[in-house]
């Protein structure tokens, strides 16, 4: 059986593919922006020909230095798209995403981001993260979500009994939040796993946040390798989609 992508799942619970990376100081603007917002507009807009100026547009770069202020889209308000603002820069995609896609954009596009900076050979990468947020439909304030993500995420979550014995606390939370994070070596940063309850379209939901992030001096193997980079993330967060949904969830993602 040939690998299986959370793309080709005809019911995936995808909200957005995220691909983003920083560069410079995070408390001074890089003083190429306002020059390369034009320039990478010339160089994307036949694939990304709209334009969509943020709120943060207005006001002076360094008040909100690594936001992104102008997105640049493939039609009217649709996806993907392409954000760029004082050192940062991102791709995103949402329910008509496909790996294969992504993957192609992103390697045009930032390759593209380098070539239009001025300094581009000086260029340094200070970050660089690929994050996927998923939603699993799931009741959060009738049902036990303790029970749900043990017995469909695979994950253990709980306090001691001792907590709510004799007390007046219900044991059902309310709402739930879990972040962990853990060292990888290819690519080299780290893999971080958030999973909280929230909601999608008003409807309650368990929310997966899955990122791999190079920070710093790791992230300068991103800029010199960026393909390598690239396919490395995706293969770990892929892994661990495929490793959590496994068993009853897999199955009715797979559903028509």
């Amino acid at each position: 059986m040939g690998v299986v992508y959370c793309d080709s799942l005809p019911n995936k619970p995808l909200v957005e593919a995220i691909l983003e990376v920083k560069w410079g100081d995070p408390g001074l603007p890089d003083p190429a922006y306002p020059m390369i917002v034009g320039r990478l507009y010339e160089s994307v807009k036949a694939e990304y020909g709209v334009v969509e100026d943020l709120e943060l547009a207005q006001f002076p770069p360094g008040l909100a230095v690594h936001v992104p202020r102008h997105r640049f889209r493939v039609g009217p308000n649709e996806w993907p798209l392409v954000q760029i603002g004082p050192g940062v820069a991102a791709l995103n995609d949402t329910q008509a995403y496909t790996w294969q896609d992504f993957r192609r954009r992103a390697l045009d596009f930032f390759p593209r981001l380098k070539k239009v900076h001025p300094d581009s050979d000086e260029l340094r990468f200070t970050s660089v993260k690929l994050q996927y947020f998923d939603a699993i439909e799931f009741d959060f304030r009738n049902g036990d979500v303790k029970q749900f993500l043990r017995d469909k995420l695979h994950l253990q979550a709980g306090l001691p009994d001792v907590l709510f014995s004799g007390q007046p606390i219900e044991r059902n939370p309310m709402h739930a939040a879990l972040q962990l994070g853990f060292a990888t070596s290819e690519p080299k940063g780290r893999i971080q796993l958030g999973v909280s309850t929230g909601h999608r379209e008003d409807k309650p939901a368990v929310i997966l946040d899955t990122a791999v992030a190079s920070v710093g001096e790791e992230a300068e193997g991103a800029r010199r390798d960026f393909e390598s980079w690239l396919d490395s993330a995706h293969s770990l967060i892929h892994h661990w989609f495929f490793a959590l949904i496994q068993g009853d969830l897999l199955e009715e993602f797979q559903r028509s």
